[in-house]
């Protein structure tokens, strides 16, 4: 066993190194921006070419042998004029369409198609004639003439020595982005094998990392796992947990119960950790790194992708404390501020959607998608002490949910910031979800932290903690589709303000957003706005809880069938986009699950659905 965990070890660092290379050359191809890889900046643009008369082309009739031997005849435009290109068993040759003159591509007319083709600030430095293909052709048989200059990015451009056309366009960020290719398809001498030799070799490792892998699982398990006697009889016994932050530094050993949660237990000693759901195991927001020995339960897996669970992360409000653990905080918890803000106003923008703005001391520093910590004291109130708009108190009504409600100890809640970094001062908005009941449980409380809020009124104090999260916008310069529904519409909106007015974002970006009814559709005109002053953005609506004869007329049904049916079934390349979907729970798996059929890369979906 010791010969296997040593083996284990040293392909384990093999295959560590071969991926660490493999996510540096992905990072740096997406970094790369693809018009200047391409070298299409630096490609001329030319008005339309007059339509060429069929009936002025004076085409010689070859005789009955030639015409055996040829394949195929083609009409190109070559700088300016048309031309015939003849392929035959004997080659290629071109010909002028009009006189039917043969041309023949040299020097100077290679110089000359190229320079028609080239619109940079260089001079030609060099014309080579390359008679085998090149790194920089190797898509290519035909030789080829290339025309170098001197430009800030060493541009090539490859003229074909048969037919005059552009083969390639080439520069420096190509060769870089070349390099990161071949590291990336691990083909480090012709560079376009995806069964390279080291593939195979790789994934042979990789099958014997997973199969040791188990062997060393197996080996790893004790007897004392299996004792339950043992444990039920050190019930009473408290258990040290080690805390350290998200760096791994030490910060102190708390106490915890036996079977008490971990959640639980981080309250407890003054560690409350983010939650929307209160401990259901909904949410995933208290998520913690404790060991990756520690039991999967299906909430873990619905909650956490399966790297980080891999790691040792786990939902902490599902585990009960049954042992010592070493406890990794999440980002954000021991660096975020508490303050104290002041209700500046409260609107009810949909029936169960309440817009809240709140005055702070300073301007928070935040990162668009962020969420804030809200405390909710204990307290108590009735349906009927509430200032609530009319629509708002029916559909209260409709619901059948409970009209008194409160709790007699501090929970914590947590919500989006909904407005973008500097959009308002000092002031922070934040999307509230009055959680009713649904139809299949009436008489139900209503949520805590959406009910406590309702209670407030202009100029009543309010604490909050953060900011936290990691759902936030990548820097790469890929086309963007946000994808939400419900209250998920409030760290949407703040990054799409982020990226259009104040980062100027100019990749293509969308937003389709799902709703039940027309009255639940929030800022409709601010997002139409939006579409009108940036060419690069639009957004779109699909209703899900329509009548027969209601008027709207614009898309009915689910908000994932609507994407994938109008968009993403047909787009070209849904693998360059970036997904960042926000909504309620049910909305957010079919999402996710119909991104997943479509290919979509999981580290091309960022998703948070507490906001919901």
């Amino acid at each position: 066993m010791i010969i296997v965990r040593r083996i284990h070890k040293w392909i384990g660092l093999i295959l560590g190194l071969q991926l660490a290379l493999w996510m540096l050359s992905g990072l740096g191809m997406a970094v790369l921006p693809h018009d200047l890889v391409s070298g299409d900046h630096r490609r001329a643009e030319h008005g339309a070419l007059p339509p060429v008369q069929l009936s002025s082309l004076e085409i010689r009739d070859p005789t009955p042998v030639e015409r055996s031997n040829i394949h195929e005849i083609r009409l190109n435009i070559l700088n300016g004029r048309a031309v015939l290109e003849t392929v035959s068993t004997d080659g290629a040759s071109l010909s002028d369409a009009v006189t039917g003159y043969p041309i023949a591509i040299d020097e100077t007319l290679a110089m000359e198609v190229a320079l028609n083709d080239y619109s940079g600030p260089g001079a030609v430095t060099e014309m080579a004639y390359v008679s085998i293909p090149k790194l920089e052709t190797r898509s290519h048989a035909a030789p080829a003439w290339r025309v170098s200059f001197d430009d800030p990015e060493h541009t090539s451009i490859y003229v074909s020595a048969t037919n005059g056309q552009i083969q390639e366009r080439r520069n420096n960020y190509w060769r870089t982005f070349d390099i990161f290719w071949m590291l990336h398809i691990m083909d480090y001498q012709n560079r376009s094998n995806f069964n390279h030799p080291i593939i195979v070799i790789s994934a042979i490792l990789a099958v014997w990392m997973g199969l040791s892998g188990i062997v060393l699982w197996r080996d790893s398990l004790r007897r004392h796992d299996f004792n339950l006697i043992g444990k039920w009889r050190n019930r009473n016994n408290s258990h040290t947990l080690s805390v350290t932050d998200s760096d791994g530094g030490a910060i102190k050993a708390v106490r915890a119960t036996p079977l008490q949660t971990l959640y639980a237990a981080m309250d407890a000693n003054g560690y409350p950790l983010p939650s929307s759901c209160g401990g259901g195991g909904t949410c995933g927001l208290c998520r913690v790194k404790i060991s990756p020995e520690t039991t999967v339960l299906p909430a873990d897996r619905r909650q956490i992708p399966e790297s980080e669970i891999q790691a040792g992360y786990r939902l902490a409000c599902q585990h009960p404390v049954s042992t010592d653990l070493c406890v990794t905080l999440p980002h954000g918890l021991l660096d975020a501020q508490t303050f104290t803000g002041k209700i500046v106003s409260s609107t009810f923008i949909s029936p169960d959607l309440c817009e809240l703005r709140i005055t702070l001391p300073e301007m928070l520093a935040f990162r668009a998608g962020s969420y804030l910590q809200v405390k909710i004291p204990p307290f108590e109130s009735h349906l009927d002490k509430l200032d609530l708009p009319e629509f708002v108190r029916e559909r209260w009504h409709a619901s059948g949910t409970a009209e008194h409600f409160g709790t007699d100890r501090t929970v914590y809640r947590t919500y989006s910031l909904a407005n973008s970094p500097g959009e308002l001062g000092n002031d922070i908005m934040l999307n509230v979800r009055l959680a009713l009941a649904r139809p299949d449980t009436s008489g139900v409380p209503v949520g805590i932290g959406s009910a406590f809020l309702s209670t407030l009124t202009l100029g009543d104090s309010i604490t909050l903690k953060g900011p936290f999260g990691d759902f936030h916008v990548k820097d790469a310069d890929d086309e963007i589709i946000f994808i939400g529904g419900g209250a998920g519409i409030a760290p949407i909106r703040s990054m799409i303000q982020d990226q259009l007015s104040v980062r100027g974002r100019t990749s293509k970006i969308s937003f389709w957003y799902g709703a039940r009814t027309p009255e639940d559709i929030v800022y409709s005109d601010e997002f139409a706005q939006l579409a009108d002053t940036y060419r690069n953005f639009s957004w779109h609506v699909a209703l899900s809880h329509l009548d027969k004869d209601d008027t709207w007329s614009g898309e009915r049904g689910l908000i994932h069938e609507f994407v994938r049916d109008q968009y993403l079934a047909s787009h070209p390349d849904i693998g360059r986009c970036r997904f960042y979907v926000c909504g309620p729970p049910p909305m957010l798996e079919a999402v996710l699950k119909s991104l997943a059929a479509l290919g979509v890369p999981e580290d091309r979906i960022a998703f948070d659905d507490f906001g919901s």
